[in-house]
């Protein structure tokens, strides 16, 4: 007889069981209570395929109270001492609905995946009025229930358009973040939604949502220096994106918004066009690195550039990140008052594949998991705001965005805005920010 591999739930419930103290009772609950088993056999006398249904104290995944799998055709179930039995009943009738009707996956879109929720809660009404169990689902119930499923998508729509990408792993991570940062906040469940989708409109918590912490969308990092050396907070990369004037706040939050919608619902085009952007190769010193440039002037450019960095970071799978930000207040200023400076920003990427980095933090890990990544040049991407303009609002909206990118303690940014060294001049150190070779012309 051949080996089968343990089914997907089957290994969670494993790794559940180590997770925990030897006193602790076990996560499974064996055998399920009698209601269970009773949809249990409903669900197989109606010729619904179903394998091997998990009552677990604990949930298998932090994120859901009870899933079916596609593959194994297992369910399980979240069953607390404190949930009414009732709510654990009808989770196990939708689950019960996924496996009658199997979603095809993967989803197109999220309209698509919580259609099929709502089908499936659909299902999973009209098989608890045919097994005799129809008042799990009195009406207020069904009402919240559907209620709840729009919610969810339009917290996922909210969350794509402030991430600036349709991708929907990407997303459900970036609101978990959110939600995560906002809990963190004190904020309400409900003041959330209406942050997310729009009732609430107060600028200063869209500014928080809109800057969650990008840096957990990356998979790995590698860091290069003490936290608690940091530059406050307050003060990297300058006043404009901590503006005490209000209507400039309003108008730098809103145009951050609008730029990372149009980001998501133009990101094939920009991604296409983001391809044919050239890179410069350059050697600074011992360091050989990749260059480009962006001059962000109007709302289409600004677009650009947020899509670049995005591009850059997600699209770095296989590699350690390091991130370094520096800014320039004043480059190429020529003393004029009535004249706009012109700032400058660097940000440079190191690519390390993670063979180098995870097998030795975890030097038990299986090289072969990882994905082969060839060595990578650093790259170095130039951000400049032109002199003569009136940019203000532009400018603290990428400064938004930027401090979404450095706002974690554990990314290396070294680069402070308002730089005490000449800003022609190279620091000479190692992994600082590349010097300002090849900017002629900008």
């Amino acid at each position: 007889m051949p080996n089968h591999p343990p089914s997907t739930f089957t290994r969670q419930l494993q790794e559940l069981r180590a997770s925990l103290p030897p006193e602790a009772p076990d996560p499974l609950i064996d055998p399920p209570p009698d209601a269970f088993l009773h949809l249990w056999e409903c669900a197989r006398a109606a010729g619904i395929v179903v394998s091997e249904l998990f009552v677990v104290r604990q949930p298998l995944d932090p994120h859901a109270a009870g899933a079916y799998s596609v593959e194994h055709r297992d369910i399980w179930v979240w069953s607390a001492p404190e949930m009414p039995e009732e709510q654990v009943l009808r989770t196990l009738l939708h689950e019960l609905a996924h496996a009658q009707c199997p979603p095809k996956l993967p989803y197109a879109s999220f309209e698509e995946e919580w259609a099929e929720e709502r089908a499936t809660w659909q299902r999973a009404i009209a098989l608890a009025h045919r097994w005799g169990v129809a008042h799990l689902f009195p009406e207020e119930t069904i009402a919240e229930i559907l209620e709840e499923v729009e919610a969810c998508l339009q917290q996922r729509l909210a969350a794509s358009a402030i991430l600036g990408s349709t991708d929907m792993d990407r997303t459900e991570q970036a609101l978990r973040q959110i939600r995560l940062e906002a809990h963190a906040r004190g904020w309400t469940g409900q003041l959330l939604h209406e942050v997310l989708t729009g009732t609430c409109a107060d600028p200063g918590y869209l500014g928080e949502v809109l800057t969650f912490d990008r840096c957990v969308l990356h998979a790995c990092w590698e860091t290069v220096h003490e936290p608690e050396a940091d530059p406050d907070p307050d003060t990297l990369f300058g006043p404009l994106s901590h503006l005490h004037n209000a209507a400039r706040l309003i108008h730098a939050v809103e145009m951050l918004q609008q730029a990372l919608a149009s980001c998501a619902r133009q990101e094939e085009a920009l991604q296409a066009r983001l391809a044919r952007r050239s890179w410069h190769r350059t050697t600074s010193g011992s360091v050989s690195f990749e260059q480009s440039r962006q001059v962000i002037q109007d709302e289409p450019s600004l677009q650009e550039a947020i899509a670049l960095v995005n591009q850059l970071c997600f699209g770095a799978r296989g590699y350690a990140l390091r991130m370094h930000w520096q800014g320039y207040e004043t480059l190429f200023a020529r003393h004029d008052q009535g004249r706009q400076p012109a700032h400058l920003y660097c940000l440079q990427l190191i690519f390390t594949p993670w063979t180098e980095v995870l097998t030795t933090i975890a030097p038990w890990m299986d090289t072969a998991e990882l994905p082969p990544c060839a060595p990578k040049p650093p790259r170095a991407i130039w951000f400049l705001f032109p002199s003569g303009q009136d940019t203000i609002a532009l400018e603290a909206a990428w400064q938004l965005f930027v401090l979404s990118w450095a706002n974690c303690a554990a990314i290396s940014y070294e680069g402070f805005f308002y730089t005490p060294m000449p800003p022609l001049q190279d620091s000479g150190e190692p992994q600082k920010a590349i010097a300002l070779e090849g900017m002629e012309g900008v």
